[in-house]
């Protein structure tokens, strides 16, 4: 049996990767297929697209220093041009963390756990803080 297709999920891949062919190009068009066989998968939890996103952004500037470091008059908007490595890892990195803040955001959502599996959603949590002494008799 093949599994439930929700036209929302598909809608949103369709849009991630159409925006990421807008702002990336082929490069962009090609992360965001990579993207959505890799979400098809594994089936990733938010909290691992967000360390993904957190490690793409971090190799952002190893790769300009593996370039080397421009000089002082090099310094704007076309010293970006001539790095894409680290443009294309910079964007690939903030589309992760949206994606991965946005599902996060999502499934924090009362209505939605109903609405996967079928069933109530649990009752409230304890608090997170312990109680005051005064409580705890």
């Amino acid at each position: 049996m093949s599994p439930r297709v929700r036209p929302r999920a598909v809608v949103g891949r369709v849009l991630l990767v159409g925006v990421l062919w807008l702002f990336g190009g082929g490069i962009g068009l090609v992360a965001g297929a990579a993207f959505v066989v890799y979400d098809l998968v594994s089936r990733p939890t938010p909290r691992d697209l967000l360390v993904l996103a957190v490690l793409l952004l971090g190799l952002v500037p190893l790769v300009v220093l593996a370039r080397g470091l421009p000089g002082v008059a090099e310094v704007g908007p076309g010293f970006v041009e001539g790095n894409p490595a680290a443009h294309y890892l910079a964007g690939a990195g903030l589309a992760l963390l949206v994606v991965g803040v946005l599902r996060e955001v999502r499934a924090e959502e009362p209505g939605d756990a109903e609405a996967e599996t079928g069933r109530e959603a649990p009752a409230s949590r304890p608090p997170a803080l312990p109680a005051r002494p005064e409580e705890r008799r």
